[in-house]
């Protein structure tokens, strides 16, 4: 079942994300909501290198496309 297998990733939402898609598009943003077809992230950004670009609203990515997440670690 898809839920028992998304319980490690719905346990982080509202945790900051890298995602990177298989095109090779990376994205920064806060985990809002993630379900069988989309990974919701909020407070998003478009990474380019080292350029950092804001995305005006919501951002929805489809869950096929996605290569991999990374959780960064929060230095205190």
């Amino acid at each position: 079942m898809r839920r028992d297998r998304d319980r490690l990733v719905r346990q982080s939402l509202r945790e900051r994300f890298v995602v990177t898609m298989t095109s090779g598009e990376t994205f920064d943003g806060l985990l809002f909501e993630v379900d069988d077809k989309t990974v919701h992230l909020v407070d998003a950004h478009a990474l380019d290198g080292a350029t950092r670009v804001v995305v005006d609203g919501a951002l929805f990515l489809p869950r096929d496309r996605v290569a991999y997440m990374q959780r960064p670690e929060v230095k205190a």
